[in-house]
């Protein structure tokens, strides 16, 4: 099998956070990625990926933006911050070509608050059990479905469709400006939620396509270190299940804390 690694440059302990990511069965990677650990105690980590399509443009974009325009806005609160960070991506790429997908997420001490629009995902695994935290933004969702429809969109098997056949699978994206008029948000999903000892984990769809959320358990038994981790997600997804998207897997290792209850931010 054809593979071309990205190289990752890490800052700090990669058994604390780590990310792979490779271009799977693509001609190009579309990918970008973003992870920034502040501090271990407490653990204080901004992580994202943007899944571009169509292009690079947007994914680049965000990952070269959104950093700073979320710390800027952070004083705000959360939600300001990620919303706000996706309004000014989505307004800078208006000149651009194609979209991407975004999930992005703030841990800090034992919470977790996460953003996303479109496919790509943050899942948290805690012994046998598997959460994904974010919400899934394909017409599979019937609430997305719906708004799209309504907005006068065409199906086409699994694609938001343009009246001149042009279609994207995510109901919700960065960039993609022309599919605004049949429906298509650049607003994200945001939550709060509870941390528990084990690893958060944040992939694109080139591992959530070819792997269901309850999978992680049993592949991440035993195993302590993010690299570890992220390298076991990442050899089974390109190896073993041979996923034919570009495929960025990062996750961070959650150490034992106090939790509280999760909540969903404000809409």
């Amino acid at each position: 099998m054809r593979r071309a690694r990205v190289p990752d440059i890490m800052a700090g302990d990669p058994d604390v956070a780590h990310v792979a990511a490779d271009i799977g069965g693509r001609a190009e990677m579309e990918d970008e990625h973003i992870i920034e650990v502040d501090s271990v105690r407490p653990l204080r980590v901004l992580g994202g990926i943007f899944d571009g399509h169509r292009g690079t443009s947007v994914a680049r974009l965000a990952k070269t933006r959104f950093p700073s325009l979320f710390r800027s806005a952070l004083a705000a609160g959360l939600e300001a911050a990620f919303r706000s960070s996706y309004a000014a991506i989505q307004k800078e790429s208006e000149a651009m070509a194609g979209g991407a997908v975004a999930v992005t997420f703030w841990i800090d001490g034992p919470r977790v608050s996460v953003a996303n629009a479109g496919d790509a995902h943050v899942v948290a695994v805690s012994g046998a059990r598997a959460t994904r935290l974010t919400e899934e933004h394909r017409i599979t969702n019937e609430v997305e479905l719906k708004r799209v429809m309504d907005a006068g969109a065409t199906i086409w098997g699994p694609y938001v469709s343009l009246p001149d056949g042009r279609g994207i699978m995510p109901t919700r994206t960065l960039g993609d400006h022309e599919f605004a008029k049949v429906g298509v948000l650049s607003e994200p999903a945001l939550s709060s939620h509870a941390l528990e000892p084990g690893f958060l984990v944040a992939a694109c769809d080139g591992l959530w396509d070819v792997m269901e959320p309850e999978e992680l358990p049993p592949l991440l038994a035993g195993i302590a270190s993010a690299s570890v981790a992220v390298d076991r997600l990442a050899r089974e997804a390109l190896e073993v299940r041979k996923t034919s998207d570009n495929l960025t897997v990062m996750a961070v290792r959650i150490p034992p804390t106090s939790t509280h209850r999760s909540r969903a931010l404000s809409p």
